[in-house]
């Protein structure tokens, strides 16, 4: 009787000094593996979609550290450290710290992000205005494919339209990440300019999505309509397995989220 009334004043100290679940869901993986990098590209593309500027465009370069944490029935959060280059001179922009939550039951993680760079917006400004006032003195709607070709050449005067692509399929990838499957863009099957009477260039586009872990291609319809200085607004409609979806990020005074005239 003794021995249990002494088990029994020392179980509270025995309960306290047990892990708790929360920490018991946390763990550090390492850099390399898959689950790290997809984290890390899906914040990169979350970055791009929001830059909005297609001459500002980064991509993931290494992951230096993760963690992820467990939310029993719910999903995973990770939080990673990773740097970036500069998709057109492939010069190092900075390090970026984020956190990337999966829900299970659907698409489309939750990022926040923060990034420290030495970069200047200054030129991609320019050379964004540069591509926009180019496209607004069209009379006749520019058309191309297969951007890039077969040996991975870009028409110098397709440079702007690629990026544009880009920014605006990072919306749609982002959308449609799941943790376990992610994508990267892979090529403009077709492009064709919609001629406007307001602010905006539009644009319509055909591309190939690389779905990661499958190595399938994905055929997109992706509908792009954009202004300097802010994320595009996207329309995008898939063949495989990707959801429709639309939308831009709400921006202060904005009345219109996901309507093209």
């Amino acid at each position: 009787m003794q021995l249990l009334l002494c088990l029994s004043a020392l179980l509270p100290f025995a309960i306290q000094a047990l892990p708790s679940p929360e920490s018991w869901s946390v763990r550090v993986i390492p850099t390399s593996f898959r689950a790290a990098r997809e984290a890390g590209r899906v914040a990169v593309q979350y970055l791009n979609y929001h830059s909005g500027s297609p001459h500002h465009l980064v991509y993931l370069d290494e992951v230096k550290k993760a963690t992820v944490k467990t939310v029993p029935e719910i999903g995973n959060k990770f939080y990673i450290e990773f740097t970036t280059k500069d998709y057109e001179s492939n010069q190092e922009t900075g390090t970026c710290t984020a956190a990337i939550f999966y829900h299970t039951a659907y698409p489309g993680p939750a990022v926040h992000v923060n990034c420290s760079s030495s970069r200047s917006l200054k030129k991609a400004r320019e050379d964004d205005y540069n591509f926009y006032k180019q496209m607004k003195k069209q009379t006749i709607p520019i058309s191309g494919e297969d951007i890039p070709d077969s040996f991975g050449f870009i028409d110098p005067d397709f440079i702007g339209v690629w990026y544009l692509a880009i920014m605006g399929s990072s919306f749609a990838m982002w959308k449609e990440t799941f943790e376990g499957r992610s994508y990267t863009m892979a090529q403009i099957k077709n492009v064709k300019q919609l001629l406007r009477k307001d602010d905006y260039i539009s644009f319509d586009y055909d591309i190939l999505l690389h779905e990661l872990p499958t190595e399938e291609m994905v055929s997109c319809n992706l509908h792009v309509v954009w202004i300097p200085g802010r994320p595009p607004k996207v329309d995008y409609h898939c063949t495989h397995k990707l959801e429709n979806g639309s939308g831009t990020e709400p921006e202060e005074g904005s009345t219109f989220l996901g309507n093209f005239k």
